[in-house]
């Protein structure tokens, strides 16, 4: 399976914020969770991978060739969705259309009606005047009229109702139907990429800490129930986080599949949830030294 961006060891100072030695990986078939708190350096990421931004080091590699020399012709082949789109407020939606269309070789006039017509927009409708709702789908109609191949999405469905969040979700799946396409899905709603994402990847104060097929991470990580007794055994090693309450602990432990042997009787083990992931790694264990 072909990969349509790869990142190698990237790097990028802004400000006081550091982007390090992420490298990422985004198959072609697939929808690729990106996952942190605000501020984490999602936005940033995909900053870079657009030319928004320079890079400080490492690589940037789409559709097989290097960003950097491919310049706008590859960036053509990418289809962009921030988390509130800033199109021309005055233009009526089937305008934007038409200020779009010049930029893209493929771009497919029908298809921009198409799509549109499916999302219910109204075409006569100035964009200022549309729902946030509607200014997403608004967006994501013209990203996907021009054949994308990589769709970025900053925070897509952030701001939207349940509804609408699941109507976009389900465009995504059937946007993947498409081998030949892929999408980086930038979020910090877990759930969203529990139901559609094939991989995450989650990102912490500019440093990539977990990436991989979600299946198998859910499969290799457990949270563990239990007392102060947890600590003291060999499970401690195994921990990237935990957090005290009045119940007990609870750490998140790697190596799922091996931690029978070493639990402390009445200890419980479970599967977490992408959320769960990514607080635990967000909290670490240095709230587990203080007692």
């Amino acid at each position: 399976m072909a990969n349509l961006l790869e990142l190698r060891n990237l790097s990028k100072s802004h400000g006081a914020f550091n982007l390090r030695d992420v490298d990422l990986a985004v198959p072609a078939g697939t929808i690729t969770g990106l996952i942190g708190a605000n501020g984490a350096g999602k936005s940033t990421l995909l900053k870079l991978v657009l030319g928004l931004l320079p890079l400080d080091g490492g690589e940037i590699r789409l559709f097989g060739e290097d960003a950097r020399l491919g310049g706008a012709r590859l960036r053509q082949r990418i289809g962009f969705v921030q988390e509130s789109p800033t199109l021309f407020p005055l233009l009526r939606v089937d305008e934007l259309g038409e200020v779009v269309a010049p930029f893209y070789p493929r771009w497919d006039r029908a298809t921009y009606r198409r799509i549109c017509d499916a999302f219910e927009l109204p075409r006569k409708t100035a964009f200022a005047r549309l729902s946030q709702g509607s200014r997403m789908k608004a967006a994501l109609a013209l990203a996907l009229s021009h054949e994308a191949e990589l769709l970025l999405l900053d925070e897509p469905t952030s701001g939207l109702d349940p509804l609408m969040r699941r109507d976009l979700l389900d465009l995504l799946l059937e946007v993947i139907q498409d081998e030949g396409r892929a999408v980086l899905f930038s979020t910090h709603i877990t759930s969203d990429l529990e139901r559609v994402a094939d991989h995450v990847a989650i990102l912490k104060a500019g440093r990539l800490v977990l990436a991989g097929a979600k299946d198998d991470l859910l499969e290799s990580w457990a949270l563990v129930r239990g007392g102060e007794e947890l600590l003291e055994g060999p499970l401690k090693d195994r921990c990237r986080g935990g957090e005290r309450t009045e119940l007990g602990l609870t750490l998140l432990c790697e190596g799922a599949g091996s931690l029978a042997s070493l639990l402390p009787d009445g200890a419980l083990q479970e599967r977490p949830s992408l959320e769960d992931l990514v607080y635990f790694h967000d909290r670490g264990k240095e709230s587990l030294c203080a007692r």
